[in-house]
């Protein structure tokens, strides 16, 4: 099989410096570029070196920021606008490449990017790492979007769900869509010391983005709130940043939250569920996230609720919990069960951490790499 000799990458988030649905790409641009290909990477100029990029770039990686020209107000025009720009962008970084990987925070931030790649003839795949139910397409977007994802030589999501989603979204077959697994922060065979006497104290972890939009860390705090957790020996750490941990704090003062904590960005994963019984994700929406997949390999039971991706891995009462929709009552109710169980907590921590290795491999990123290699192999023949 012959190997990937270059290759073009474009991120389409324009909203934080680095975030989640980064981590993908980078593994993958990374491993090519030390293998020796030539590798081309698109992200947005922040005006200020991103800590990631620079990495890439360290690693032999040729990095183009891209500034877009300003908005106008009229919507064709700026939509002309902006396809001449990426058009002209595109001519920069993927002239010659063997392929272009647009990656996608949603499923569809790069619709325009797709749009661009078609109109220069240029062979492309797409990485999608969440959709949303409450978000659809409208007006002429559905059709770009079908038409994007028809030309694309793949399609790349991180659940099954999400590619359900997508496919029922832009009415589209997607045959050619996949499943792949993002790289993951802890070892492989990690196996963090449990913190004994949870009957004395229970202490949960919810390790998210401060965005109460997706992780909706607003419900946890409504349910903390009620009486019969006023009254229990619980914690739970809220683990991560984001641009809603003010408004979050003033929620937690103002309904007198005593048992939530927040623990800033965690950089030792394993030792941080060391101090932790079990992982709890009250999301409105995901893609498959990390936390999930992490604190699963660290042999911890995960308490989620049953939107996109989270059933694929939790099994209710089986290695975790499922509350059957992102509401206060029915996170309640499912934290009332991992409550009335956590002297089990432990057991059913050792059944995620099997079941979760029969979804993901050691090396999600060489799995990603060969198939990006397979697609092109397979456009060349």
């Amino acid at each position: 099989m012959t190997r990937l000799t270059k290759i073009a990458f474009i991120s389409t988030n324009e909203t934080v410096m680095w975030g989640g649905s980064e981590y993908c790409w980078s593994a993958a641009a990374e491993r090519l570029a030390r293998r020796g290909a030539q590798v081309h990477v698109s992200v947005k100029d922040w005006g200020a070196p991103v800590e990631h990029v620079e990495h890439l770039r360290s690693m032999g990686c040729r990095i183009f920021p891209r500034r877009f020209p300003p908005p106008v107000p009229d919507r064709i025009k700026r939509r002309l606008l902006r396809t001449d720009y990426d058009r002209m962008h595109l001519r920069k970084i993927a002239t010659g490449s063997d392929l272009l990987v647009i990656g996608q925070g949603g499923n569809n931030d790069g619709i325009s990017w797709m749009e661009a790649a078609g109109a220069e003839g240029l062979q492309y795949a797409v990485i999608a790492q969440s959709a949303n139910e409450q978000w659809w397409p409208h007006g002429d977007l559905a059709q770009r979007g079908m038409k994007g994802y028809s030309r694309a030589r793949a399609a790349y999501f991180v659940s099954q769900a999400n590619l359900d989603l997508t496919r029922f979204q832009y009415a589209i077959e997607l045959s050619h869509g996949r499943v792949i697994c993002n790289p993951f922060n802890v070892r492989y065979d990690a196996n963090p010391s449990w913190r004994g006497g949870e009957e004395e104290e229970l202490s949960l972890g919810c390790v998210a983005r401060l965005d109460t939009r997706q992780k909706a860390q607003d419900l946890l705090i409504q349910v903390l709130a009620r009486p019969h957790w006023r009254d229990r020996k619980i914690r739970v750490t809220l683990a991560g940043g984001g641009f809603h941990q003010q408004a979050l704090r003033a929620m937690i003062e103002r309904l007198g939250v005593q048992n939530i904590e927040f623990g800033g960005f965690v950089d030792d994963i394993e030792s941080f569920w060391s101090r932790h019984h079990a992982l709890i994700l009250p999301s409105r929406y995901e893609g498959m996230p990390l936390a999930l997949v992490e604190g699963m390999l660290c042999h911890r039971a995960c308490i989620v609720t049953d939107v996109a991706s989270h059933r694929e891995l939790v099994r209710d009462n089986i290695n975790g919990f499922l509350a059957k929709a992102p509401t206060v009552e029915l996170l309640d109710e499912a934290l009332n069960r991992a409550w009335e169980n956590r002297h089990r907590l432990r057991e059913m921590g050792e059944v995620a951490a099997r079941d979760v290795r029969q979804w993901v491999s050691p090396d999600p990123t060489g799995d990603f790499v060969r198939e990006l290699e397979l697609l092109v192999n397979g456009h060349k023949q």
